[in-house]
């Protein structure tokens, strides 16, 4: 049931369209959400890799918004806010996932 919810929650911030979640109020290059997924599954289960994977998946998310600047400094503008996007959801279903689970 867990796991459901997290795969719900990753599905829906999989796409080029930007969402951002209410998970926490107002706190202000792929595969990211297999990368994040792993890293969840993880935590839920209390493994010993959870920060490892959690690094992981974070330097993914750097390196996409690398790749993106990247492409606006070549004028690939939609590239590079498709790449923006991914990058942003990715975070978006990291304060989601967390919110479920510390509620577990």
């Amino acid at each position: 049931m867990l796991m459901r919810k997290v795969d719900d929650i990753i599905e829906k911030y999989s796409s080029s369209e930007l969402k951002v979640p209410d998970a926490f109020s107002g706190n202000g290059l792929e595969p990211l959400s297999a990368r994040l997924a792993r890293a969840a599954l993880n935590q839920s289960k209390n493994g010993a890799a959870i920060l490892g994977r959690y690094a992981i998946w974070a330097e993914t998310v750097r390196d996409n918004i690398i790749e993106a600047i990247n492409f606006s400094d070549s004028g690939q503008n939609e590239k590079a806010n498709e790449l923006l996007i991914k990058a942003a959801n990715s975070l978006s279903a990291f304060s989601e996932i967390q919110k479920i689970l510390d509620s577990e």
